[in-house]
C-alpha cells in the first residue's frame, strides 16, 4: 500500500495511534484529514521518504501496544456518542475549569511582561471557551438526539453547523500556536504560566482526537 496515497484521516482510521505521529508534526489529521499525504507532504516542503522511514519506526516502536481504530469503528452510534460524551466532553469542561483561574492569573500577574502577548491569549482563550461551552451543549442536546433517533436528514443539516464550529475551534487553536510561538515559554515565566501552556496544548491534542472520532468516523455514517 502506498501511504502517500491515502487520505490523513484513512490511515488514522486503521491505526488510531498514527494520530500522535501526525499531531506532533502539526499534520491536521482531524478538521482537514480528508486531504492525501502525499499532497499535505509537499505542500508543507516535507521530505517524503524520511517522513515514511520516521512513521515506520514510530509503529515498529508501539510494538502493538495502544488501542487500535477498530476499536471505535465496531461501536455502533450509541456507544460511540457514549464514549465522547464521557471522555472528551468531561476532559474539555475540566480543562476549561482550570484555565479559566490559570488564565486570569497570568494576565494579572505578567501584564507588565508582555502586554501583547498576555491579551492575546486572553482574547484568543476566550472565544475559545465560549466556542468549546456552546459546541458541547449544542452537540448534547441537538446533534446527539437527532443520531440516536435516526432523524438523518435533520442529522446532516446539524452535522454541516458542527463541522463548521469544529473548523472555528481549530483556527483558534492554530492563532493560539502562532502568537505563543508554538508554546515557548518566555524566560521570566512562572509555573501558572507553564500551567497555561501546558493545558492549552493538552485540550488542543484532546480536541483533535474528539473531532476525528465525530468528522471521520461517526459523521462519515450519516
Amino acid at each position: 500500500m502506498n501511504l502517500l496515497e491515502n487520505k490523513i484521516n484513512t490511515l488514522v482510521k486503521e491505526d488510531i495511534r498514527m494520530a500522535n505521529f501526525f499531531q506532533d508534526r502539526k499534520l491536521d489529521f482531524c478538521c482537514n484529514g480528508h486531504r492525501f499525504l502525499g499532497e499535505v507532504l509537499d505542500e508543507k516542503g516535507m521530505d517524503k521518504e524520511s517522513f515514511l522511514k520516521d512513521l515506520g519506526s514510530y509503529m515498529d516502536g508501539l510494538s502493538g501496544n495502544g488501542e487500535k481504530e477498530d476499536f471505535f469503528n465496531h461501536m455502533d452510534n450509541e456507544e460511540l456518542i457514549g464514549h465522547i460524551r464521557s471522555k472528551h466532553h468531561t476532559y474539555t469542561r475540566n480543562v476549561l475549569k482550570e484555565l479559566d483561574q490559570y488564565v486570569a492569573a497570568i494576565v494579572k500577574a505578567h501584564y507588565r511582561h508582555d502586554k501583547p502577548l498576555l491579551l492575546s491569549i486572553n482574547d484568543l482563550y476566550g472565544k475559545l471557551r465560549v466556542e468549546l461551552h456552546e459546541h458541547l451543549v449544542k452537540e448534547e442536546v441537538d446533534l446527539f438526539p437527532l443520531i440516536l433517533d435516526n432523524r438523518i436528514e435533520e442529522a446532516k443539516k446539524e452535522i454541516a453547523v458542527t463541522e463548521a464550529e469544529h473548523d472555528a475551534a481549530g483556527n483558534l487553536l492554530a492563532e493560539l500556536r502562532r502568537v505563543t510561538d508554538d508554546y515557548t515559554l518566555p524566560e521570566w515565566a512562572c509555573n501558572t504560566f507553564a500551567a497555561v501552556y501546558h493545558n492549552l496544548q493538552a485540550l488542543e491534542s484532546d480536541l483533535f482526537r474528539h473531532i476525528f472520532l465525530e468528522n471521520s468516523i461517526l459523521f462519515e455514517r450519516i
